[in-house]
């Protein structure tokens, strides 16, 4: 497959030599602030340092400013649903319940994926899973999506790819305050407000909001398993959705201080307070509520500075914090004559993770055509895991174990001649509690001429154990399976390869096309093996497959996106995986009309097409099928005197019933109205 993607690639490369020379100057769409193409963006996910995206061999995508605001969701994760080669799972519509998987290019899971918020992580310590909840929409300046393995630059979990989240800053003198207030369907409601001032070389913004929902989940099915413990074996049934009300308070604010011309400073942080109701028991003789509560935050303090007009030198000290406590049925072993036995019993969980780092890098030019990036990163991570009974008793064990991490990294780009760039990294990650590894990686970009540039990589990535695979005391994740950790555990190990084309078609077009390969081992895995979860490194995946986008602006008031992914994925033993739809397409369309001096209405339709996908039940060990499924989101904006804005979103506009990953159902159509004023 991957030859014959190849060879079509460079059928497409050849094909678009011989077309007729177009204009390749930028033009801005009216309205929208946007281009049809980005190449002239400046990111600094891809290099750890500012650069034009037509420079970097990375493969990068951006979500704009333009584009956030008119995207129909109030949670990052949905926002990056759009993009080729991304998927997003998760069982909640409101909130995360259970951890969200992040697939790039077929790489899945929900620790396979490195997220940072201005190039700090914020992956748990404890899991290495992501709640986005902690960011608001209201904070985000851009989000930047770097595909393929970048352990090179980033270390471990970047086995899919880097999605880093760019929060606003202000640059305007003067202050301003953003109210705003939100209310729909499920009794959806929010409220909150975002200061920003600015005054010399200070600046800096504050927001703060409250949610609350009451079905997070947005449908009245739920999916129900049963255990029978003299058979041994699980049934599932659908229940009525009860419990789920779902409440966060959220804050987060942003400081830069312009030392010199020379030397900034920033600090940013968030901190979330989230309560959410969980449905009810399955194996108490007289049903409980189950309740999480949940608090995060993360806090981040870089410094930057240029020194002999040459040397960049950056330095970053950054923690993150996850705590949940949650009222649950928790299982109990009892050691008998026979073996052991379980029961059940209504008692609690208390686990958190942090995350404490500090990252020192240094660039420069080595001369005019070569430019070398370093740096050393150090790393603690700690964790505590403790479930009690209705008594207060310890069950099992208390989990209270710390891991440390020193890594040094080196990358070096090199412009070989005018047209062409290389760029060679490599980075050493040694860690307290798994093997060491060494991840290298090299990327090309060839500029074919004003309009064609070709890109490609090949690197090496991997993921180290977490502290809860390696020493959670025993749990269940299915009802009625004990769930064990597992010290022995090795990192799992990623081969990522990647050949891409980018064209400025016409000034107000831009196409891509990408193949991609990946071949990974020793992929952590919970298996069942005879009544008993544990995790082990038993899983081989190979993924080829491709992805094209097209991104078009006709004419002032229009323009639209759409791209294909194709994903083939398979376990070397197993066969295809099921839950990695072969295809999927995303499109959408935006207007922008001017309907008065001082009043713009906006209108967005995105829509995306899942392809059927099928797994094997771990319960129940059934084939499950779930049928393909085309999701409408429909967007409309009205901007009033450059200060009032009001937004009108419906989700799922068809109604469409669907079943996602676990055969969860997914949220039926829901709508909610938006409405911020600038003061």
């Amino acid at each position: 497959m991957m030859k014959k993607t190849t060879l079509a690639l460079l059928n497409a490369i050849v094909l678009l030599q011989i077309i007729s020379p177009m204009t390749a100057t930028a033009q801005s769409t009216p309205g929208t602030g946007s281009t049809a193409y980005r190449f002239d963006e400046v990111v600094v996910t891809a290099t750890r340092g500012e650069k034009s995206l037509d420079e970097v061999t990375a493969d990068v995508e951006i979500l704009s400013a333009q584009d956030i605001k008119a995207a129909p969701t109030s949670n990052i994760d949905d926002m990056l649903r759009r993009f080729s080669g991304v998927e997003m799972t998760r069982s909640s519509d409101m909130t995360v319940t259970f951890p969200m998987s992040t697939s790039i290019r077929g790489v899945s899971g929900a620790n396979r994926v490195l997220y940072m918020v201005d190039g700090m992580p914020i992956n748990s310590a404890l899991t290495g899973f992501v709640i986005p909840g902690i960011i608001q929409p209201e904070t985000i300046e851009r989000i930047e999506v770097v595909k393929g393995a970048f352990s090179a630059l980033y270390g471990s979990n970047a086995m899919g790819g880097v999605i880093n989240i760019i929060t606003k800053k202000r640059t305007m003198e003067g202050r301003s305050e953003m109210p705003y207030i939100s209310a729909g369907s499920d009794g959806f409601r929010e409220a909150g407000i975002r200061l920003e001032a600015k005054k010399d070389r200070l600046s800096g913004s504050i927001n703060a909001g409250y949610r609350s929902i009451r079905n997070h989940y947005r449908t009245d099915r739920r999916v129900k398993y049963s255990y029978n413990p003299f058979s041994g074996g699980f049934t599932t049934r659908e229940t009525d959705t009860v419990n789920a009300v779902f409440r966060d308070r959220r804050f987060a604010g942003r400081l830069d201080y312009q030392v010199s011309d020379r030397t900034t400073l920033m600090l940013s942080g968030g901190y979330t307070e989230s309560d959410t109701g969980m449905g009810r028991t399955t194996h108490l003789p007289r049903e409980r509520d189950r309740n999480m509560n949940r608090t995060l935050y993360y806090l981040n303090l870089t410094a930057q500075t240029l020194l002999f007009d040459e040397l960049e030198l950056e330095t970053r000290l950054y923690t993150n914090y996850d705590r949940t406590e949650t009222d649950d049925e928790n299982m109990v072993e009892h050691q008998g004559f026979f073996g052991s036995r379980y029961s059940y019993e209504y008692g609690d969980q208390d686990y958190w993770g942090r995350d404490t780092g500090l990252q020192l890098k240094a660039a420069t030019p080595l001369s005019c055509t070569s430019f070398l990036t370093a740096g050393i990163d150090l790393n603690f991570k700690e964790a505590y895991w403790k479930n009690r009974g209705s008594d207060g008793r310890v069950i099992d064990r208390t989990m209270d174990e710390d891991m440390t991490t020193q890594a040094l990294y080196l990358q070096h780009e090199i412009e070989l001649f005018e047209r062409l760039t290389v760029t060679l990294g490599g980075r050493f990650d040694a860690n307290s509690e798994s093997e060491s590894s060494f991840s290298p990686k090299m990327g090309i970009l060839y500029r074919l001429n004003d309009r064609i540039q070709i890109r490609g990589s090949i690197g090496r990535a991997f993921r180290a154990p977490t502290l809860t695979e390696l020493h959670q005391p025993t749990w269940q994740m299915i009802p009625g399976v004990p769930f064990m950790s597992n010290p022995d555990l090795d990192p799992e190990v990623i081969w990522s390869y990647d050949l891409g084309i980018s064209v400025k078609i016409h000034k107000n077009a831009s196409f891509k096309l990408t193949a991609f390969y990946t071949d990974a081992e020793d992929l952590i895995t919970a298996v069942i093996t005879n009544g008993v979860m544990r995790y082990e490194n038993v899983n081989k995946i190979e993924t080829d497959g491709f992805e094209v986008g097209l991104e078009v602006s006709p004419v002032s008031w229009l323009k639209g996106y759409a791209n294909y992914t194709y994903t083939h994925a398979v376990d070397k033993e197993q066969g295809r995986l099921g839950d990695t739809p072969l295809h999927r397409v995303n499109a959408g369309v935006q207007t922008v009309h001017r309907i008065a001096p001082r009043a713009v209405l906006t209108t967005a339709l995105d829509v995306r097409f899942t392809d059927s996908m099928f797994y094997q039940d771990r319960m129940t060990k059934n084939l499950l099928e779930m049928d393909a499924f085309t999701i409408a989101d429909l967007t409309v904006q009205l901007d009033l005197f450059d200060r009032l804005n009001i937004k009108a979103v419906v989700t799922n506009l068809t109604d469409e019933e669907y079943e996602q990953h676990n055969a969860d159902a997914g949220p039926e159509r829901a709508y909610w109205v938006k409405c911020s004023c600038k003061f």
